[in-house]
């Protein structure tokens, strides 16, 4: 749920000095806001912890990302007090299939060539690290 519910999430790199460098994301989990991307990845992927982010290909993020793959995802519903932070290994997804079954139309703003256009991006997360505060503190550490 806590991963379902927000329209956004929040995603840490390591800049080029190597400090924390925060930004929102899309989450593409988030059913209510991305009906289509969320139905795409649950049919794609059975692991409900795995994330999937679009990104340009040209912007801040994926430089860093291709200089330090180490990223942190988090995710909150601030009024709820609840949150969970992944931690793990990004993986620039070179599936065509899963880029064009993900697709939305109204991501041309972003990626005005389309699903083609070689700025439009998915990153994958296949998390390591769970914590969390729902209910009280949570950790988990993934073995695969």
């Amino acid at each position: 749920e806590l991963m379902e519910r927000p329209y956004s999430a929040y995603l840490a790199t390591i800049d080029e000095n190597g400090f924390p460098s925060i930004r929102a994301v899309f989450n593409l989990r988030c059913k209510e806001k991305f009906t289509h991307p969320a139905k795409v990845i649950e049919d794609y992927d059975d692991n409900p912890y795995t994330v999937y982010i679009s990104t340009n290909t040209s912007s801040v993020k994926m430089k860093h990302i291709l200089n330090d793959q180490r990223i942190a995802l988090y995710f909150s519903i601030p009024n709820e007090v609840k949150g969970i932070m992944l931690q793990g290994k990004a993986e620039v997804l070179e599936d065509k299939e899963f880029k064009k079954k993900i697709w939305m139309d109204n991501w041309k703003m972003y990626y005005p060539l389309g699903v083609e256009d070689p700025d439009f991006t998915i990153l994958k997360l296949k998390p390591k690290i769970l914590r969390g505060w729902f209910k009280g503190p949570h950790e988990h550490k993934f073995t695969s």
